[in-house]
């Protein structure tokens, strides 16, 4: 968390939950698979760094090349605890995430992913909640349709 002396300008708190189309084994793979190609599935195309620490606790780096401006580094803290939960504490130049995730098994072949997600704003500049919320889900969105692609066409969850 921040040092006493840096101003939160706003601090959004959200829940998200996504039903996944794969048994919870295959969804927590696939979803604690961090690896530097990870930017694939974001419009932005970050690139990634993975520092492992341990096995359940590792560093990932990720840089991404505004169109305006310099270089941006992002650094997250991810904490594994196999088989159905993972945390996630994030750092940048405008805010501080803190993500947890919980799996619950609905079936043999259906997932619910369950996200709580805090977001401190550093800068006086933030987006409305709402298209946040809009942004955080619409892009979980994309990542489980990914993985249920793959997860339908038979590859592994760490590919």
């Amino acid at each position: 968390m921040p040092e006493s002396s840096r101003r939160i300008y706003a601090t959004h708190v959200a829940r998200i939950t996504k039903v996944i189309a794969a048994p919870l084994g295959y969804v927590y793979d696939w979803c604690t698979d961090y690896r530097p190609d990870d930017g694939r599935y974001s419009k932005s195309r970050p690139r990634f760094r993975i520092i492992r620490l341990s096995p359940d606790r590792l560093v990932r780096v990720r840089y991404l090349r505004r169109s305006d401006g310099p270089l941006s580094a992002t650094v997250e803290m991810i904490r594994l605890r196999p088989p159905d939960r993972w945390h996630l504490d994030q750092i940048d130049e405008s805010d501080l995430n803190s993500v947890d995730y919980k799996l619950t098994r609905l079936g043999p072949r259906k997932t619910r992913l369950s996200i709580h997600l805090v977001e401190r704003w550093m800068v006086p500049t933030f987006p409305a909640k709402a298209d946040w919320v809009r942004r955080s889900s619409g892009y979980w969105g994309g990542l489980v349709s990914a993985l249920e692609e793959q997860y339908a066409a038979g590859r592994s969850a760490k590919a």
